[in-house]
């Protein structure tokens, strides 16, 4: 479950999701929506899993002492700058404010997870599924979109998903909870205001 759902794979089926379902979205010739998925995915999974596995590399080499709390800060900031790239290169066509939005929630949801390291850890996992949630029910408020079935596919998910990252250990309650409330906060404040 933590591999299906992991925060670098979640962007891509939510582009999925607005580019092939019953969306405004769906209505963009071929090659835009190919070049969308092809941004978001390399900005949100080629990119930051590149970088990963070159430190990774670097640390059996032993040229360079990570720690573990240090090698997810430098994950962390990675996918920061990775999502700010993503959103100035959605910034070309005023029609893909959206999707740059978008961006910007991805952004700032990495960067809620850096900054509460400060205070205790949180679930990077579920604050992807928390800012997924948010954005299904801000555009079902909007009306834009209808998307209420793929909202509670979202929920339960992350019902699911939060139930597989208590079940193995990897996180507590109250890191589930703070990571996907944090997540949907995120994507709310960033999806209105910014």
């Amino acid at each position: 479950m933590s591999w299906v759902l992991h925060p670098f794979v979640v962007p891509i089926y939510v582009m999925l999701i607005l580019l092939f379902t019953n969306t405004v979205h769906s209505y963009y010739a071929l090659r835009v929506k190919v070049y969308l998925l092809w941004s978001v995915a390399l900005y949100t999974l080629v990119l930051p899993g590149l970088t990963l596995a070159l430190l990774k590399r670097l640390q059996e080499l032993r040229r360079v002492r990570i720690n573990k709390r240090q090698f997810i800060v430098i994950a962390l900031l990675v996918g920061a700058v990775c999502y700010v790239l993503c959103a100035m290169t959605m910034m070309r066509a005023p029609s893909l404010a959206l999707f740059r939005k978008m961006a910007v929630a991805g952004m700032t949801c990495y960067l809620f997870c850096l900054i509460s390291m400060l205070f205790s850890r949180v679930s990077l996992h579920l604050t992807a599924m928390g800012a997924v949630v948010a954005l299904f029910v801000l555009l079902n408020i909007l009306g834009e979109l209808s998307l209420f079935g793929e909202l509670l596919v979202a929920i339960l998910l992350s019902g699911m998903l939060a139930s597989a990252r208590l079940y193995m250990g990897r996180n507590r309650s109250r890191q589930v909870l703070a990571g996907f409330v944090g997540g949907f906060c995120c994507c709310a404040i960033a999806m209105m205001w910014l």
